[in-house]
């Protein structure tokens, strides 16, 4: 397979599989677009879909590979994901190695004018938990920071822009809507944070999906249950989070709906402290107000505040 470096993507040339399927034989849920869109978009996770959608709008057919409550870094691909990747002319990934199993993918999919998207490219992405194995790829979760989102936006947009010139306009009004909706974001997650004390700012998650946005709202992250993903911790490990849960005063342990609650359960129980196992980053929820990208983090942050300052 060849690769020619096209903009900010990847144009990926081989020969085309031969797939005359229908559109709904993809199985992915298509989150916006009517018949008449031209555009067929494919994001990896529904986070990113969701910014995709806020830009694209009516001017482009989106699916999503993941399911919601499905994490990416343990994903599965399905035949019928090939399909939908097929059928695509952009592929928005976030890359920094969350979705490891995308390159084979692309290459069974062996679309000639297939363009992929690495929306991670060019950001400041830092390694993963200092405590993870050796070879273990960057820390992928810059989504969860609403100003790295505003890079994503305006990526989004300038690579929407170059492959359908017609709709340049559209897409850079919504990129400037939602760039201002993810501002007014930020804005209103330091208003919350606010409200909980410094010395009560400390958690410990389940996976280290929430470096960048501890970082950029002041969490002391004290460390994750689980490391390598799919891959439950050592005793011993275990033993010292839980200690360190203990002097280092944490108030609330974080989990997502889409892993299994025993461990963090067990670990709040051992250490004394409260337990939140409803957080969204990897996937989106499929309830009103968390469905979307700005929802999923109003959620969050209302959840987090509540659980701090118990």
């Amino acid at each position: 397979m060849i690769l020619d470096k096209v903009g900010p993507c990847w144009r990926i040339g081989a020969l085309a599989l031969a797939c005359t399927a229908s559109a709904a034989c993809s199985g992915s849920p298509v989150l916006t677009g009517p018949g008449s869109a031209s555009l067929r978009v494919v994001a990896s996770i529904s986070p990113i879909a969701s910014l995709v959608a806020a830009v694209g709008g009516s001017k482009i057919q989106l699916a999503t590979l993941v399911p919601l409550g499905v994490s990416p870094e343990t994903y599965d691909p399905r035949p019928k994901d090939l399909v939908t990747l097929s059928r695509a002319r952009l592929l928005v990934e976030n890359g920094a190695g969350l979705e490891t199993w995308l390159d084979k993918l692309i290459a069974n999919a062996a679309k000639n004018d297939l363009h992929v998207l690495v929306l991670s490219d060019g950001l400041p992405v830092a390694d993963r938990d200092p405590h993870a194995p050796a070879g273990m790829s960057g820390n992928p979760h810059l989504w969860l920071d609403p100003v790295f989102a505003q890079a994503y936006v305006r990526k989004i947009a300038a690579e929407l822009e170059r492959l359908d010139p017609p709709n340049r306009a559209y897409y850079a009004r919504n990129e400037r809507t939602e760039v201002r909706r993810l501002r007014a974001l930020d804005a209103w997650i330091r208003a919350q944070l606010s409200k909980v004390p410094p010395d009560r700012r400390t958690a410990i998650v389940f996976h280290d999906a929430w470096y960048y946005f501890d970082r950029r709202y002041g969490i002391r992250d004290v460390g994750a249950v689980e490391l390598t993903p799919g891959q439950e911790p050592s005793a011993e490990y275990f033993a010292k989070l839980i200690s360190l849960a203990r002097s280092r005063h944490v108030r609330a342990a974080f989990a997502e709906p889409q892993f299994s609650p025993k461990l963090i359960r067990q670990l709040a129980e051992s250490a004394d402290i409260h337990t939140v196992s409803d957080l969204y980053d990897d996937t989106l929820g499929d309830a009103p107000g968390i469905d979307t990208y700005e929802g999923m983090l109003r959620y969050d942050v209302a959840n987090m505040v509540r659980a701090m300052n118990r």
